[in-house]
């Protein structure tokens, strides 16, 4: 119903406000999280997580996966969280600091808290300003995965009239993975996964607060309501054998290099050449399928541009 002066209830009013997104990256954050590296009494975790050749390998699926994407947006008007730890070193806080320089209003946090869901406390605050009242949308994204161009833009047009606690899924992707065990070569097939960890979004309010890290991704349709969207290709994930979340890889790649190379392999190379060329352009399929190789012959920072 119009109020007095013609312009609607304040409870319209509040539904349709514009609603902030933030994209949250967690990049090598030393911590308790679901990835498996855990702090431990003598920081064997620590050592292992900032290894030269681990991080330039992080570093390069970053630079030529992860941040094109997000470069690549039609929509700009978003933040990205880059979170890491403060015993990261230096030199390494210094690249990704410079290479978050490229992208508009990014925030680089090196937190002192082990607990995920403390890093990222802040940040959840501050994006309910003025004092808690607002709404927002909070997505998460690993730093070796990829967003389509337009995913800003879809999660801004499904999110904006969506209730707070709310959890929107775009199921529909592609997989880049080892085409063998020995195979410096990647490959890569579409691929679908209801209620995919890659662009999972939240409505987050003063009633609902959780970072989208801060749940098991998997069974959120349980306690809170899904919206899900596959109607295009979201997202590039990548597969691999050096995955920070590392259950059952083996087993996955496995049964995706057993599917990719059946009788359906011409048509998997036409869709997922199709699905690069209109909604990530930032890429080709033969530059994808070699990412894994090039990254997998690094060992050092040097290697890197």
């Amino acid at each position: 119903m119009p109020g007095p002066s013609g312009t609607g209830s304040s409870n319209e009013a509040r539904v349709f406000d514009h609603r902030p997104i933030y994209g949250h990256i967690r990049f090598s954050f030393y911590g308790f999280t679901d990835t498996r590296l855990k702090p431990d009494p003598d920081d064997k975790a620590l050592a292992e997580l900032y290894d030269e050749t681990r991080m330039a390998r992080r570093f390069f699926l970053f630079e030529n996966l992860t941040l094109p994407s997000l470069i690549a947006q039609t929509d700009r008007d978003f933040t990205t969280v880059l979170m890491s730890s403060d015993v990261m070193p230096d030199r390494f806080k210094e690249r990704l600091v410079a290479l978050a320089s490229r992208l508009p209003g990014a925030i680089v946090e090196f937190s002192p808290t082990r607990r995920g869901d403390l890093a990222f406390r802040k940040v959840m605050a501050d994006s309910l300003a003025p004092r808690m009242r607002g709404t927002a949308v909070h997505f998460r994204l690993d730093d070796d995965d990829a967003l389509a161009m337009s995913y800003i833009a879809r999660l801004r047009q499904v999110s904006q009239t969506l209730p707070p606690s709310t959890h929107i899924s775009f199921p529909s992707g592609i997989m880049l993975f080892p085409s063998g065990r020995e195979e410096p070569l990647g490959a890569s097939m579409p691929h679908q996964r209801f209620l995919t960890a890659i662009g999972l979004a939240t409505v987050n309010s003063a009633k609902f607060t959780k970072n989208p890290f801060q749940m098991m991704h998997s069974n959120v349709w349980t306690r809170w309501p899904v919206i899900s969207d596959p109607s295009f290709p979201a997202f590039i994930r990548t597969q691999h054998f050096a995955n920070d979340t590392a259950a059952k890889q083996d087993r996955i790649i496995s049964g995706l290099q057993r599917e990719r190379f059946s009788r359906r392999a011409g048509r998997y190379t036409t869709q997922v050449e199709a699905m690069l060329a209109r909604h990530f352009p930032f890429i080709t399929r033969e530059r994808l399928d070699g990412l894994l190789g090039e990254c997998q012959a690094i060992r050092g920072m040097a290697d890197l541009p």
